[in-house]
């Protein structure tokens, strides 16, 4: 692990909108702007939750189906009206479980645990990460808290969704101007390149970690 402190590249955890985005089964992303500088070897990404069941407030209906998977991409895809869409994937958690319904948790991954020890190379300085859950029964309801501005880095108001197809349509949620994701990354000095081994192992540090990456946010 970095013995020195990581740089805050992104936070997004302070301006709370009180809004809740529920994004039901669809894959939905955020497109950032991190903050200038060499700092883009990725330490900690955390992002805000929330899950219902109408039926039960313990546990969800869909029981240990429901699950969630994180994605980063670089904005280098076909253009949707004039915008580059989410394009070249660099980090994919696959699905790992959500345990229970929570008014408000944080998910957070950690270099060593589901990136590399030197952390995730972050090769851009703009980039959409998403969110998507699964496996939710008839009450069930899941999403992510929207915060705006950001107090580091920026980004867009409207987010992008998968529109299932292999293609991303750009949106907004009528209610609020921002629908910015609550999310917060720090990292470190950026190496020339990372080196082949880690970028063969980002899936299945995923995998390996899920069960240490849910946080109480208090």
């Amino acid at each position: 692990m970095p013995v020195c402190a990581a740089t805050p590249i992104f936070d997004n955890t302070v301006n709370d909108l009180s809004i809740r985005f529920n994004t039901g089964f669809y894959e939905v992303g955020d497109q950032i702007i991190l903050a200038p500088g060499n700092d883009r070897m990725l330490q900690t990404f955390s992002f805000e939750f929330w899950g219902t069941n109408t039926a039960n407030p313990t546990s969800f209906a869909g029981g240990a189906a429901v699950e969630a998977r994180v994605r980063f991409y670089e904005n280098n895809g076909p253009l949707y009206h004039g915008y580059a869409s989410p394009g070249t994937k660099f980090y994919d958690s696959l699905w790992f479980s959500v345990p229970a319904p929570t008014v408000r948790d944080t998910f957070t991954f950690s270099a060593g645990l589901d990136f590399p020890v030197d952390g995730l190379f972050i090769p851009a300085d703009t980039l959409t990460w998403t969110i998507q859950f699964r496996g939710m029964e008839s009450t069930d309801s899941l999403g992510v808290d929207l915060y705006s501005p950001p107090v580091v880095g920026t980004e867009y108001t409207d987010y992008w969704q998968n529109d299932g197809t292999g293609g991303w349509l750009l949106l907004t949620n009528g209610v609020s101007m921002s629908v910015d994701f609550a999310a917060y990354m720090d990292a470190n000095p950026a190496i020339p390149e990372p080196s082949i081994g880690a970028i063969s192992i980002l899936g299945g540090l995923g995998m390996l970690g899920w069960a240490y990456r849910l946080r109480r946010n208090g």
